[in-house]
């Protein structure tokens, strides 16, 4: 007696495969064991050909329709439109939406609709609305939201102009951007055998050195890496000099002379002095 084939449930994705296969000449036997399926499968995918092409061009986006499976549509289809005009009005405003901000709102707009029927935002609407229309929590990253884009456009047509003016090449402009090293911090993530259950971890150090890089806009020349730690003379530094590393090391300990001025003024005339010695003095007065 045969083993019973294990019932297979396919994605719209996969559906779409399986037409565009067979619109390329591969035989509907190979597309059955590569899929998993039955023979009367394959045709009756054919057949609703008009009607998958439809659905998935209508969808938001392709990764909508990569775990879904039915095309079933929505059964408050006012609300799902509502809800997602929103959601693109936020995010074009930057603001952070999260799970339960979407549900309260869901309740709002059914009631501001006047749609019929009980809702309930539960969590497996929320989980069927966003594989519905794609959508993901992600982390935010930077702060780009927080700057003055306009002050910014005016810097760029202006640093245009005076680039033009003078004549300038990349290799002549360099750019000097500071970030912080938090150099004793641990990954909050790991690797760890299935048997364990949770995995507990150490607080994060705050420990930190301040680091500036400079260069020309070419990539050709690098300055040295400055480093602005805590101690004018770690314990790391024991038998060496900071004169002799690989860095510009300074202290940020006022009582040894740094300030955010001094440094200011420290730097720019270590930037000058090593800048003269390849740039030609015209263009480095």
């Amino acid at each position: 007696m045969s083993e019973k084939r294990k019932r297979v449930v396919l994605t719209i994705n996969q559906k779409l495969e399986i037409i565009k296969k067979l619109q390329n000449g591969v035989l509907k036997k190979h597309l059955c064991a590569e899929y998993g399926i039955g023979e009367t499968t394959v045709p009756d995918i054919f057949k609703q050909k008009d009607k998958l092409l439809s659905f998935a061009a209508s969808a938001e986006t392709s990764s909508a329709m990569k775990k879904r499976k039915a095309m079933k549509l929505s059964t408050y289809e006012h609300l799902d439109a509502a809800l997602l005009e929103w959601i693109a009005q936020l995010r074009s405003e930057g603001t952070p939406i999260s799970g339960p901000i979407l549900a309260a709102k869901a309740e709002h707009f059914h009631k501001l609709l006047g749609l019929e029927g009980m809702f309930n935002a539960s969590s497996g609407w929320l989980t069927r609305f966003k594989q519905r229309h794609g959508i993901r929590e992600i982390s935010l990253q930077g702060d780009k939201l927080s700057s003055d884009t306009e002050a910014a456009e005016l810097f760029k047509a202006e640093f245009e102009e005076y680039v033009a003016a003078e004549n300038l090449t990349p290799d002549q402009i360099y750019n000097a951007d500071e970030s912080g090293l938090f150099w004793k911090c641990l990954p909050t993530r790991t690797l760890a055998f299935e048997r364990e259950r949770q995995v507990s971890g150490h607080k994060s150090s705050k420990e930190r050195y301040t680091i500036l890089c400079c260069g020309n806009a070419s990539g050709e020349h690098k300055l040295d890496l400055v480093v602005i730690g805590k101690s004018k003379k770690p314990r790391s530094f024991k038998g060496s000099r900071a004169v002799n590393l690989p860095v510009q090391y300074f202290s940020q300990k006022k009582r040894d002379g740094w300030t955010k001025e001094s440094s200011k003024n420290g730097l720019k005339n270590t930037l000058s002095h090593k800048l003269k010695t390849i740039l030609c003095p015209k263009t480095c007065p």
